[in-house]
């Protein structure tokens, strides 16, 4: 059974909303972004696809940091990985480089048997990416 407990907050920095929610086996734990990437450490994070509950209900992976002029490469649902690249030089506003992605969990928090790349290299909206525990 899908537990689903939904915070939304909005947060000083951008102004973003950020979700808290579980899904199944998942808890998300607000924007990654404000957390996890501001700690040093390894120039590589995970993040997951969060907030997308929306009417398209999915997280664009574009050839560049924007809208205009950046076609979709990929889109991702809720609870996908997305491997990041937190270094200055690949953040652009509320854009961040996506070096890969995967799942480990179908959009409701059930755990997969093997874990499913999804091959996407690409610019994020860091909007939409939380940190999490599964």
């Amino acid at each position: 059974m899908k537990t689903l407990l939904l915070i939304a907050s909005i947060l000083v920095a951008g102004a973003a909303h950020a979700e808290w929610a579980t899904y199944e086996n998942v808890e998300l734990h607000g924007l990654a972004r404000d957390g996890s990437w501001n700690e040093p450490g390894p120039k590589y994070r995970t993040a997951m696809v969060c907030d997308v509950n929306g009417a398209d209900g999915f997280l664009s992976v574009r050839k560049c940091a924007g809208t205009t002029g950046c076609s979709i490469k990929r889109n991702l649902k809720r609870l996908a990985i997305v491997v990041v690249d937190v270094t200055k030089t690949q953040k652009n506003g509320t854009w961040i480089r996506v070096v890969d992605a995967y799942r480990t969990h179908t959009e409701d928090g059930f755990q997969y048997d093997e874990t499913i790349s999804l091959h996407v290299k690409g610019w994020a909206s860091t909007k939409y990416l939380c940190d999490f525990a599964s």
